[in-house]
């Protein structure tokens, strides 16, 4: 998400780690990456869709994963979750708000 690579500092300074995930291979996300700006946070991919499982957030009439956005803990656990219908985005001011809760 590109509003999160402008926003990537002040999850920083959070002491929060910003990681983007999705069933789309590391070729995909690359090219995405570099047309829509993304270069401050990592793109990892679960092309075997074994994370979109865990988390709950596979949808398998797509074979994808659903848009959602996770804030884990120090221990593993998740704190907050907020899933997307097709077309919304997440806003990066309501996920910090959600992070610095934790602090």
């Amino acid at each position: 998400m590109p509003a999160f690579d402008k926003r990537v500092r002040d999850f920083e300074a959070a002491n929060t780690q910003v990681l983007g995930i999705s069933t789309d291979s590391p070729f995909s996300h690359e090219n995405w990456g570099k047309a829509v700006g993304i270069s401050n946070y990592p793109l990892l991919s679960d092309v075997q869709r074994s994370v979109a499982k865990d988390y709950g957030v596979y949808w398998p009439d797509w074979n994808a994963n659903v848009r959602a956005t996770f804030v884990i803990d120090r221990n593993g656990k998740v704190r907050f979750t907020e899933r997307y219908a097709k077309g919304q985005l997440p806003d990066p001011d309501k996920i910090l708000a959600e992070v610095k809760k934790l602090a």
